[in-house]
């Protein structure tokens, strides 16, 4: 049984196959910092915070809003605002293959996307544990303690200190803000 609920954020962990630490390396981290933001612009969702640890990462996701759509910006590895030179929407399919505009995304879309996209265009292989691991966040209380917990897990695990900066950390503060 499935919940959805769009009105709510989403707290999402995922992990690398066996632990490995593919995120050591700042390359892949920068990589994939872009292939999510690039992945949730695509399914319509907002990226509210991203922790990249070594061998897993930390989420806070929301469904778009009317107003976020018209103002999207992708934000790069180097922390500059830029779009995408090319991305999937641009193309232009048969009408049969294409995508009803009013399409409701789910979180799965979204992870598949993220994880496919990663793997696929750095022919890395498979190096993505199968599931992921989602909570809706409900309360003002709850989403205090998830962006907390985003951003201090570095420092609670003792990484280094360049795990709670960019690429490995990003935080959308005026879209936090605008919750609850």
């Amino acid at each position: 049984r499935r919940i959805i609920q769009d009105e709510c954020p989403y707290a999402i962990t995922f992990n690398t196959a066996k632990g490995e630490p593919w995120f050591e390396d700042i390359k892949y981290a920068r990589l994939l910092k872009q292939e999510i933001l690039i992945s949730a612009k695509l399914k319509r969702y907002d990226v509210l915070a991203i922790q990249i640890m070594p061998n897993h990462v930390h989420m806070l996701v929301s469904k778009r809003t009317l107003e976020s759509v018209r103002s999207v910006d992708i934000e790069n590895a180097d922390g500059h605002n830029n779009s995408p030179k090319r991305t999937f929407s641009k193309v232009r399919l048969p009408s049969h293959m294409r995508e009803p505009q009013n399409r409701a995304y789910t979180i799965s879309d979204l992870m598949q996307s993220i994880k496919g996209n990663f793997s696929y265009k750095r022919k890395l292989g498979p190096i993505w544990q199968p599931r992921f691991y989602s909570r809706i966040v409900n309360t003002e209380k709850y989403l205090t303690t998830v962006v907390e917990y985003i951003q201090h897990n570095p420092v609670k695990d003792g990484l280094p200190a360049r795990y709670t900066k960019p690429p490995y950390q990003y935080f959308n503060w005026r879209n936090i803000r605008r919750l609850f």
